[in-house]
């Protein structure tokens, strides 16, 4: 992989981070990935953590109807992780 595909966007705190790797944007909060955009759209995890993760995840999008079940979110970034052939520790 080209690592000038590759970017960390700080979000003004050091618990808003989205790493972006080629056309794919991975939002973290702290050290968890909270949603990701690729070409399919925005998959968002329902928040199932801190008020501070889950106005993160507001900044992100606000349609809270839109967030998957976070066992759907972690099926789909499995997925996404197995095409881009990324090992889930190294994220």
């Amino acid at each position: 992989m080209n690592s000038e595909k590759i970017s960390l966007e700080n979000q003004g705190t050091v618990n808003k981070n989205i790493v972006s790797i080629g056309g794919i944007e991975l939002y973290f909060s702290y050290k968890t990935l909270v949603a990701f955009r690729d070409e399919t759209g925005l998959k968002i995890s329902e928040n199932v953590w801190s008020k501070t993760t889950g106005k993160f995840l507001n900044e992100i999008s606000t349609d809270t109807k839109a967030r998957l079940k976070n066992e759907d979110f972690l099926k789909a970034v499995e997925k996404l992780l197995d095409r881009i052939q990324i090992k889930e520790e190294a994220v």
